[in-house]
């Protein structure tokens, strides 16, 4: 898949702005930032749980504000215990848009119709384009660090380039499936093209 242009000239412009702005959304929930060597699996948990702020579920997926937002996470546990940390601390503050936010660890066969958020672990593999497919319609945000995941269907990629954790974003596919991404998620993502 190629890159657009216009996203990586409007992602060079503001990485800067926006990537602080972000960054700091997605950081004030736990792992401390002043850690002068995070590991990739906390940047990767942080950026999981920071996701669901600046995604926009379709009208009637909650019945109410305080219906938990289920991530999930199908497979191996590749965050240690900093998602648990990160949705402990960010549920103990109320924040925009958000709901309450429960983990669930699945294993293959499990049910994943409940799921918000789906994280396909990297031992997972020749299972997730079969599932990627039952989920179709389903309104399931899917978040993976599998190479081509975005090819095959899925909505975001996380991959590292240049020793820093980025994240590759298919906005079409979001688009089909009623989830609405942020602008500003947009203009710090490497933006998949049709």
């Amino acid at each position: 898949m190629r890159l657009n242009p216009r996203f990586i000239t409007a992602r060079r412009w503001c990485r800067n702005t926006l990537c602080a702005t972000l960054l700091g959304a997605l950081s004030f929930s736990g792992v401390h930032a002043a850690t002068p060597h995070i590991k990739e699996h906390q940047l990767k948990a942080r950026y999981l749980d920071g996701f669901t702020l600046f995604v926009e579920w379709p009208t009637g997926t909650f019945e109410s504000t305080s219906e938990s937002l289920n991530l999930c996470v199908l497979g191996d546990n590749p965050f240690g215990r900093a998602l648990d940390i990160l949705v402990r601390k960010r549920s103990s503050r109320k924040t925009r848009k958000s709901h309450p936010q429960k983990i669930h660890y699945l294993r293959r066969g499990d049910d994943v119709s409940h799921c918000h958020l789906l994280y396909f672990s990297d031992f997972e593999e020749s299972y997730v384009y079969q599932v990627l497919s039952q989920l179709k319609g389903k309104s399931i945000l899917t978040v993976s660090s599998l190479t081509r995941f975005v090819e095959h269907g899925g909505m975001i990629q996380f991959y590292v380039r240049d020793n820093k954790v980025r994240f590759l974003v298919d906005p079409h596919t979001l688009r089909d499936e009623g989830l609405k991404i942020d602008a500003n998620l947009l203009r710090v993502a490497d933006v998949a093209s049709k």
